[in-house]
């Protein structure tokens, strides 16, 4: 892969977009993440999709989570048409519906618990034919300027999140852990995600899994397409935000994320995010 870094792509200025879309042609998608949810109902296509350094062989009927920051691309195998729904969540619209005992954010967490992230779901169970009705009834709402219509779309939004969650939560999914990856890298990427209040500098990394510097910096760059420096802060800012969100005070946000000086912080959060986390703490 060419020396590059991924770019955040996409903008998300009201709780939720849907999009449905379908490629008939072989078309390259570079890698990138986003700063919000991304909910992708997969229909059909020749389709394998990168997620944080592993690659999934998709069948149609997948669901697949993406997370805030996960960096993410299709890989379009042939010229059959690639046909999918798309949800975008923006990270406020989940954390204003949460309760004391639960969390519409609850499914992108199960995942994330296991050893290897897996963030494909495939299911044969009523479940996902439950999911795929709402989704298009939701679809099918978002022309309407009727009466209470933003309302209204957001209760099916709503449904189809609290059953996403139900499903995943007990079990009616299974995830699919036939990716494809090189095993030195999600070795390195899941330690890096369990340790960004830690020192993750390229030497720390070097010795702790047992490769040169310049080896490691080569093979991350080449297997991801990311410099490390680049994916480590930008992992701390979203888990710095997610902090904040759910009521850390910024100080503590700052440095159980792993920024050893608060003005780096503040600053890396305006470029990231284009508002200052003193902002976010007002509006939680």
């Amino acid at each position: 892969m060419a020396n590059m870094d991924y770019e955040k792509t996409g903008y998300l200025h009201t709780p939720f977009k849907l999009f449905h879309l379908t490629d008939r042609e072989i078309r390259n998608y570079e890698c990138h993440y986003h700063d919000f949810f991304k909910i992708l109902l997969f229909l059909s296509g020749d389709v394998d999709y990168f997620i944080e350094g592993i690659t999934y062989r998709l069948e149609p009927r997948d669901i697949i989570l993406i997370g805030a920051g996960d960096v993410h691309r299709p890989v379009i195998r042939s010229t059959s048409p690639y046909e999918r729904v798309i949800l975008y969540v923006s990270s406020d619209f989940l954390t204003s519906y949460a309760g004391p005992d639960y969390s519409l954010e609850a499914c992108f967490r199960k995942q994330r618990e296991k050893a290897k992230p897996l963030p494909v779901l495939r299911t044969s169970s009523a479940s996902v034919d439950i999911l795929f009705k709402l989704c298009a009834q939701l679809e099918s709402s978002l022309p309407d300027r009727g009466y209470a219509a933003e309302l209204y779309n957001r209760t099916l939004l709503l449904q189809f999140l609290i059953q996403l969650n139900r499903s995943v939560l007990t079990d009616s999914f299974r995830y699919i852990e036939t990716g494809t990856s090189n095993r030195k890298i999600t070795e390195i990427l899941h330690y890096i995600n369990e340790h960004l209040d830690g020192d993750l500098s390229i030497e720390s990394i070097s010795r702790q899994f047992f490769i040169s510097r310049r080896y490691l910096m080569q093979l991350f760059q080449q297997e991801t397409g990311y410099s490390i420096g680049k994916y480590v802060n930008a992992k701390r800012l979203f888990s710095a935000r997610d902090k904040i969100r759910h009521g850390m005070s910024l100080t503590d946000a700052c440095y159980s994320s792993g920024f050893q000086h608060y003005s780096t912080f503040t600053r890396s959060y305006y470029r990231m995010f284009q508002t200052t986390p003193g902002s976010l703490k007002r509006e939680s």
